[in-house]
């Protein structure tokens, strides 16, 4: 067996609200030695309690914005290195030992890393169909913040010098069907919330109608989604209905203002 890794130099930040189902399968995927340091918005079940079992420092602060919040923990980490996670993403062990390796290593000019990101969806390691990534997640110190208020992303002051590693981050989003329309909801009507307020268009005629049959035909056969079986196919389908809705909720934003404008 393999020995654990330990990563003395870096920091592991997390936002929270409710995630007992999920917050300890990422704790325990870390490697040993790590800062963990958990900002929570209020959570009503057990997990502060399963941070600081843990070993995570827990801190509070009322939710304003995915970046915000984000940042508000960047800010609470104290050394060199910051792996900022969420709460539903997991380290595979090869990653996890990568992590340990360059954050303790004396090599200089990278300023971060980015991290092979996989769905699990309906018990299942998705491997095609759009379901992977490459987010950029581990950081120097003061050198990164998350930017847009949702749909997050990390932004480094030095781009040029961004590095992968191998590995993969587990990413167990929905934890079955009844969670995804849940979040499918709250989601939707955020992004559509949030193109009104970016005055951004949505598409029209034809280019809205078709959008959903192209997205799924992208997935599923030219991105091999049919390949995951089953599940590749759920996740596709619902991915192109998610891409009708969200615009759907904007046209029903916009023509609510234009009636209360007349």
């Amino acid at each position: 067996m393999e020995p654990v890794p330990e990563a003395p130099h870096l920091s592991v930040v997390l936002i929270t609200l409710n995630e007992e189902k999920r917050l300890e399968l990422c704790l325990r995927s870390l490697p040993r030695g790590a800062e963990v340091v958990v900002l929570d918005s209020g959570s009503t079940d057990a997990t502060v309690a399963l941070a600081r079992r843990n070993g995570a420092r827990v801190e509070s602060r009322a939710f304003t914005n995915y970046s915000e919040q984000k940042n508000a923990a960047i800010a609470l980490a104290t050394r060199p290195w910051v792996l900022s996670l969420d709460a539903d993403e997991a380290l595979g062990p090869r990653l996890s030992a990568e992590i340990a390796r360059v954050t303790t290593s004396q090599e200089s000019g990278v300023a971060g890393f980015r991290l092979r990101r996989r769905l699990v969806f309906m018990g299942r390691h998705l491997r095609f169909g759009k379901t992977s990534d490459a987010p950029l997640r581990l950081f120097r110190r003061g050198q990164g913040r998350f930017e847009s208020a949702i749909h997050e992303k990390l932004v480094l002051a030095d781009t040029a010098s961004v590095g992968r590693l191998g590995g993969e981050l587990l990413h167990y989003s929905y934890e079955d069907l009844s969670d995804y329309f849940s979040r499918f909801n709250l989601y939707t009507t955020r992004v559509a919330e949030n193109h009104q307020r970016e005055g951004r268009a949505m598409p029209v005629g034809l280019l809205h109608v078709l959008r959903p049959w192209t997205e799924f035909l992208t997935r599923y056969v030219l991105r091999l989604g049919f390949l995951d079986g089953y599940p590749g196919y759920t996740y596709a389908l619902l991915s192109s209905l998610y891409t009708y809705v969200k615009y759907a909720k904007l046209k029903e934003l916009e023509d609510a203002r234009r009636s209360a404008a007349s």
